[in-house]
C-alpha cells in the first residue's frame, strides 16, 4: 500500500467541509487597497488616501475588468477624495463613471418621448 503525503489543499475532502473559493490575488490587493483607502481618508490624509484608492482601482480593473460594477467602491471612495483635495471636474468624472458601472450594461434601445 502506498503512502499518501496528505497536503492541506486534501483536508476539505477529509473533513467534508467545501473548500473555500479562490478569490483572485489582484482582487484581494483591490479589496485591501480599498480599505486602506477608505481609513485614510477618514483621518485625513487624502494623499495617502489617493494613493491606495488609484492602486484599488488599478487592482480591480485588473481582476475584474473595466466595466465591472465592483470598481464603483473603490472609484466612489477616490472620487471622494478628489472632492476634500478640491478637483472638482476630475471627482465628478470617476462619479459620473461610477453611475454607469451601476447602471449596468443596457439593452441598446432607447425610448423616446
Amino acid at each position: 500500500m502506498a503512502l499518501h503525503a496528505q497536503t492541506p489543499a486534501d483536508a476539505p475532502a477529509r473533513t467534508g467541509v467545501p473548500a473555500p473559493v479562490p478569490v483572485p490575488a489582484p482582487a484581494q490587493a483591490g479589496r485591501a487597497a480599498t480599505a486602506l483607502g477608505a481609513a485614510l481618508a477618514e483621518r485625513g490624509e487624502h494623499a495617502a488616501a489617493e494613493r491606495a484608492l488609484r492602486r484599488a482601482v488599478r487592482c480591480c480593473t485588473a481582476a475584474y475588468g473595466p466595466d465591472d460594477p465592483r470598481l464603483a467602491v473603490p472609484l466612489r471612495a477616490l472620487g471622494a477624495v478628489c472632492v476634500a483635495r478640491g478637483r472638482l471636474a476630475e471627482a465628478e468624472a470617476l462619479l459620473n463613471r461610477v453611475l454607469v458601472l451601476l447602471a449596468g450594461p443596457g439593452d441598446g434601445t432607447e425610448e423616446e418621448s
